[in-house]
């Protein structure tokens, strides 16, 4: 374990014999961080690939460039059917440490094959056109769907447990056993594939009717009476039934025939006359409802005009209050940035938010001198805090091609972050791959003119030679 602010190799001391710095809290941290990592690593052995993604999740809180860590969970992505997840993974372990570390082979794997990257796009479309047919209620369109999804990735765990669900809600209990029985091979500890399967199999259990079959076989048993005469033996049932000769067939006819002329010519006339005198009583109650409704609505059409006229005037004296240019508004949001600022339970995310309140043209042309002062001094002391938060979360935005959220998030982490390098080179492949050609190159330049020593000029060189071509 080496020294956070020298470098130096650390001994069994809580402090670094080189620099002299408290070490015993980075330790602690440390350890925690290679824990989780240890409890990952065995739950992946056993294929419980769900809890090993928690602990893996749990190390990188501890400490966010474990590359052990982050490659053992990209290949559990991977392993699940999760390309993209696994890519992300795999990116940001090779920006954290770009020489020997096998991020770049698995990385290199996929992208050399171009069929395979074809496959991974194919199955992402695919599953989020199943996905949109079950929530427009296509079950059946769904269903094939999903089949061709697995058949270009029989390991795509989340596939398989949609199918499951769709099979489970056509009663088809066997087909969906099935499916959470391949979802259990690929990840045994998966929650949601234990509790359908749970339920799957409280379906398929056979329920008891022995006891029914049993009295039933006894209550249509044929009563006998034994007798002997002599050396025989004779068998005569207690009620033995007749069969029912014309004569009873005809009078059976009978009774019904003139059970229904009865209802009829006597009964439904009575019942007829009866049902309309109820509907002519409720068409006037109705009427006289509707009367009343009428009446109140153009009470209240009355009052909501006054309230109209009032809401007018009371607006024309919030604008003379405020004042124009809108100096109580940004005077308010500035001081509500200060507060979240102060107040402890308050991340800096707050702050920027009621920064960003406050427009350009006030800041530009309307501010006083002692405005700018506590907007600048706020500004710059959220300002790498919120970089790195908006670059993480534009970074995963842009993972899962989310290109406008990207390049949102982005741009904010470049504004208050400007020597964040990385955070410009991703804003303007986003760009580029939304197929923003000028965006991509106006950033590609500013990248290439401000950052002459960056590492990764020569890739945004070679994303202007595309652009280029």
């Amino acid at each position: 374990m080496e020294c956070y602010n020298c470098g130096c190799r650390l001994s069994e001391m809580d402090f670094c014999t080189n620099c002299g710095v408290d070490v015993g809290r980075y330790k602690k941290i440390i350890f925690m961080a290679n824990r989780f990592y240890n409890e990952g690593l065995d739950r992946a052995n056993v294929r419980d690939l769900s809890g090993a993604i928690h602990c893996l999740r749990q190390c990188l809180k501890f400490n966010k460039s474990h590359i052990d860590a982050r490659n053992l969970l990209g290949l559990i992505y991977y392993e699940m059917g999760e390309s993209v997840a696994a890519l992300s993974e795999w990116v940001i372990s090779k920006n954290i440490r770009s020489d020997k570390n096998v991020a770049g082979e698995y990385i290199n794997m996929i992208q050399s094959n171009q069929g395979r990257l074809e496959t991974i796009n194919t199955t992402i479309k695919k599953y989020n056109v199943a996905l949109n047919l079950c929530n427009q209620g296509s079950y059946d369109l769904a269903v094939i769907q999903l089949k061709k999804v697995l058949n270009l990735n029989p390991k795509y765990v989340k596939a398989h447990q949609l199918l499951a669900l769709l099979f489970m809600q056509r009663n088809d209990w066997d087909k969906a056993k099935k499916e959470l029985e391949r979802c259990l091979k690929i990840d045994s500890g998966d929650i949601n594939t234990l509790r359908y399967l749970k339920e799957t199999e409280q379906m398929l259990a056979p329920s008891d009717e022995k006891g029914s079959s049993k009295k039933k076989a006894k209550k249509d048993e044929i009563t006998a009476v034994y007798k002997t005469s002599g050396n025989e033996v004779i068998i005569q049932p207690l009620n033995p039934k007749e069969p029912l000769g014309l004569n009873a067939f005809i009078q059976i006819a009978l009774g019904i025939l003139i059970g229904l002329c009865v209802t009829y010519f006597v009964i439904l006339p009575g019942k007829v006359q009866s049902t309309r005198d109820e509907l002519n009583a409720e068409i006037a109650t109705y009427g006289e409802e509707l009367d009343k409704k009428n009446s109140d609505i153009l009470e209240l059409q009355s009052r909501i005009s006054q309230l109209e006229q009032s809401n007018l005037n009371l607006q024309e004296d919030v604008d003379v209050y405020a004042g124009t240019n809108g100096a109580m508004d940004a005077n308010n949001n500035l001081l509500a940035a200060a507060y979240a600022y102060m107040d402890e339970t308050q991340d800096e995310l707050m702050v920027e938010q009621y920064l960003a309140l406050i427009s350009e043209d006030y800041l530009n042309q309307s501010a006083s001198p002692e405005f700018m002062e506590l907007y600048g001094y706020l500004t710059m002391q959220i300002g790498n805090s919120v970089s790195e938060t908006y670059y993480e979360s534009g970074l995963e935005a842009y993972n899962q091609m989310d290109y406008e959220t990207a390049i949102e998030h982005l741009q904010k982490a470049y504004q208050y972050d400007p020597t964040n390098d990385e955070a410009l080179y991703y804003l303007g492949v986003s760009y580029y791959d939304s197929g923003d050609i000028n965006n991509a190159k106006e950033a590609f330049n500013e990248l290439i003119n401000v950052f002459p020593e960056s590492a990764l000029i020569n890739k945004a060189r070679q994303k202007i030679e595309e652009i280029g071509d």
